[in-house]
C-alpha cells in the first residue's frame, strides 16, 4: 500500500472528504487534491500535518504502512 492509498483509507474510515482533511490538517484543499491528482508524494511537513489530523504520529503512520506491507507479503 502506498502513502496516498493509506491516506485515502484513513479518510474513508472517517468519512472525510479532501476538504475535511485539509481543514483538519491546516492545509489548503488544493494541496490535498493536487496530491491525489498527480499521484504525488507529500512532503514531510504535509504528511506530518495529515497524520496530526488523523490523531497519529508520522512514526505510527509509517509503522502501519510497514506492518501492512509485511502482512500482505506473508499472506500472498
Amino acid at each position: 500500500m502506498d502513502i496516498l492509498s493509506r491516506i485515502k483509507t484513513l479518510m474513508g474510515a472517517r468519512g472525510w472528504t479532501a476538504y475535511r482533511l485539509a481543514s483538519e490538517a491546516g492545509l489548503t484543499e488544493s494541496t490535498i487534491q493536487n496530491l491525489f491528482r498527480r499521484n504525488g508524494i507529500p512532503t514531510l511537513p504535509t504528511l506530518e500535518a495529515v497524520c496530526s489530523a488523523f490523531g497519529i504520529t508520522l512514526s505510527q503512520f509509517l509503522l502501519m504502512m510497514i506492518w501492512l506491507s509485511v502482512r500482505r507479503r506473508s499472506n500472498g
